[in-house]
């Protein structure tokens, strides 16, 4: 934990932006931003480190603005990484009790096992978040975890999320050249989940992010992150549908569908107007062949990522709420209705990520460092320590 009153920066590297942030702690660990700063990254793709050079160059520029609004010169930084491409890795492990308690020694037994053979298979890789996903006592789920409870047979399901060591050796050298050494990392994708725990008080949930060129799956189960999806494809493919089916430039699909209305329309009669051909190109194009085209590939996208999504069957069996977010803010006033359509028989919840702050996996991030997280194996805080803290960090040390 850092001291309090002291200045603490916050780096999120992403393709578009660096977004810096200072916070300062209260007696009561309080988070608090206090400066903030966003200037168009260079040099990273994919959250990954591609140019050294062009990176710090913008990344030095940008710590230089803040120290400077502070008054304050950093050593160090905490580093939220928005990348897509980790790994997500869930496995149990289980102890015979054989009629005794379960105990503090059972689950270090247990935790140590995992993290050793998990290791041992991917030597090229590092842990950034482990998570206590679920626990069984007699093949019955405990919610907390059953410390003291008699049974014969215990198991225990963690997952892990890990990132190739290259990659993020690549992040401290980048912030090395700034003079800067790495304090704490995470994924963007843990904050973003929090973000909606927090906002709707949910702790079992998918939350599917639609970006322009990309999807994001993120599900967690009784406020434990078990597991993340990328898809390689984002609202536009189905702009890009409707301009191969018309023959219609990109900017004039944009153009109408900012324009027009033709969600769920059975209108025949109405069709595009002409300014929306290039040199009088006109042609009988009607609305309701827009909205076929999107509702086709909409569904086809839901039945991709969540419906016939082999990978996501163990987790639909329960209860859970389904939340899903929109980047293009004309995409998502013209076909949220058709979503609801396609989810007609879940709890939906439907919301426009244009509206959000773009600092507030910043807030998050600084609360997880003074606070920890409930379910988290590998805590980051280093005061006012449960018990259960305590004994992950000395499992982890």
């Amino acid at each position: 934990m850092e001291k309090l009153g002291k200045k603490n920066l916050f780096i999120e590297v992403n393709d578009k932006n660096f977004i810096l942030a200072v916070g300062i702690y209260d007696d009561q660990l309080n988070f608090k931003i206090v400066e903030k700063e966003i200037i168009p990254s260079a040099g990273i793709q994919n959250g990954k480190v591609v140019n050294l050079e062009s990176g710090v160059d913008i990344l030095k520029k940008s710590i230089s603005i803040i120290e400077n609004k502070t008054n304050y010169v950093f050593d160090s930084a905490n580093i939220i990484l928005n990348q897509n491409d980790f790994d997500c890795i869930n496995v149990t492990g289980f102890k015979k009790l054989n009629g005794n308690q379960i105990l503090l020694e059972d689950i270090s037994f247990i935790l140590n096992n995992l993290k050793s053979k998990l290791m041992e298979i991917e030597k090229n890789k590092t842990i950034i978040h482990l998570f206590n996903t679920k626990y069984f006592l007699d093949y019955k789920t405990h919610k907390n975890l059953p410390i003291g409870l008699f049974g014969d047979f215990y198991s225990h399901q963690l997952t892990f999320f890990l990132i190739k060591k290259n990659e993020l050796n690549n992040i401290a050298l980048l912030l090395s050249k700034c003079n800067l050494n790495v304090n704490k990392v995470i994924f963007k994708s843990f904050t973003e989940g929090i973000d909606l725990i927090n906002t709707e008080n949910k702790d079992t949930f998918f939350k599917i992010i639609i970006f322009k060129e990309k999807i994001k799956l993120i599900y967690f189960y009784n406020s434990a992150f078990c597991f993340f999806q990328n898809f390689n494809f984002g609202s536009d493919i189905i702009l890009k549908d409707i301009s191969k089916v018309c023959s219609l430039e990109m900017s004039k699909v944009k153009k109408l569908i900012t324009e027009k209305e033709f969600e769920l329309s059975n209108d025949t009669d109405k069709y595009l107007d002409k300014k929306y051909f290039e040199n009088n190109n006109f042609r009988k194009i009607s609305i309701k062949l827009i909205h076929d085209i999107s509702a086709s590939r909409i569904e086809e996208i839901i039945k991709l990522i969540f419906k016939k999504n082999k990978n996501l069957d163990i987790y639909k069996t329960g209860d859970f709420s389904l939340h899903i977010h929109f980047e293009d803010k004309d995409f998502f006033n013209k076909f949220n209705k058709i979503f609801k359509v396609y989810f007609s028989d879940k709890e939906v919840y439907l919301k426009e990520l244009f509206k959000e702050d773009v600092h507030k996996s910043i807030n998050i991030f600084g609360d997880l460092l003074s606070k920890g997280w409930v379910r988290e194996a590998i805590p980051v805080i280093s005061k006012k320590e449960s018990w259960i803290t305590r004994l992950f960090s000395k499992i982890f040390e």
